[in-house]
């Protein structure tokens, strides 16, 4: 019998990773997030006994004695994406209050070893400052003796009523590589059929007007900021047309777009909950990859 793998979840938000492979028998060892109100929602939804340590649930990822992080199998970090986002200031790495945050997971890398990673951010990092942001990520990688495949992947290709496009950047630690397999890339997941419809999330037939005549199918990709500005603005993220009629998505439907259980509870607002869901990441996304990963891992590590 296999040995479970296990992870941990850095700059975590409200658990998503936590999510996606813990359903697929995996095991959290420590996560790290910053945010007051996600760390009371991560809390309420996962009873995991290593969050009891201050030294296990830390704060601030730059806190942490990256020697003394357990033993762990993936590293999983959807870091702060407002750096390179196309609605952020774009700053990259000269952002000076998220920006040098991949530098800590390159460090944890450099340190523990681990035999993956899997990132995630916003399909704009791969284009920032004319490429050069991602190419520094994908050099400082290769340095540290890890393989690199990247993709961009939509939430709607995997199921979820929502575009979503996040690049996913994935890799294995060469020396635990068999030698037959050194060359073999990492295959990203296959798409899948559209399970349900934002009619279906929503409750009530979606459309593009308020004509009601042309049926919307997939949902706008949820945001931290920007809401409330109307349903026919472009910029509009939060409200749909429902049967005619504005309708702005609850938390709860917000968690059926991004693929969290409906058993997930907000002891936040709901304001405060969508903002949570804007910076998380696709559950079935993420289940796809790592599911493709663990078998990587299996087959071809040792």
């Amino acid at each position: 019998m296999s040995k479970k793998l296990t992870f941990i979840d850095l700059f975590a938000g409200i658990g998503g990773f936590h999510i996606a492979l813990k359903s697929l028998g995996m095991e959290s060892v420590l996560t790290c997030e910053i945010d007051k109100y996600a760390r009371e929602t991560y809390l309420r939804n996962f009873k995991d006994s290593y969050l009891k340590n201050k030294n296990l649930f830390p704060e601030d990822i730059w806190d942490i004695d990256f020697k003394k992080i357990p033993d762990f199998d993936i590293l999983c970090a959807g870091f702060p994406c407002q750096p390179f986002s196309q609605v952020g200031q774009k700053k990259g790495f000269k952002d000076n209050k998220s920006g040098n945050l991949f530098f800590a997971i390159e460090e944890i890398l450099k340190i523990k070893k681990p035999t993956a990673f899997i990132l995630e951010n916003v399909r704009f990092l791969k284009n920032h400052d004319n490429g050069k942001t991602f190419k520094t990520i994908y050099t400082k990688l290769q340095k540290l003796n890890y393989t690199f495949d990247a993709q961009i992947l939509k939430a709607s290709d995997y199921g979820l009523p929502t575009h979503r496009p996040r690049i996913f950047m994935v890799g294995f630690y060469k020396p635990k590589i068999k030698s037959a397999f050194k060359e073999l890339p990492f295959t990203f997941p296959n798409k899948i059929n559209l399970k349900k419809t934002i009619s279906d999330v929503m409750g009530g037939f979606c459309s593009t007007d308020f004509d009601g005549k042309k049926e919307r199918k997939i949902g706008f990709t949820m945001r931290v900021g920007g809401g409330r500005s109307g349903v026919l603005d472009r910029r509009n993220w939060d409200s749909y047309i429902v049967n005619k009629k504005e309708v702005r998505i609850s938390p709860q439907q917000g968690l059926e777009l991004m693929g969290f259980p409906k058993s997930f509870k907000f002891p936040v607002s709901n304001s405060q909950a969508l903002k949570q869901l804007g910076n998380s990441v696709a559950t079935n996304v993420i289940q796809a990859v790592a599911k493709e990963m663990q078998k990587y891992i299996k087959n071809y590590t040792s």
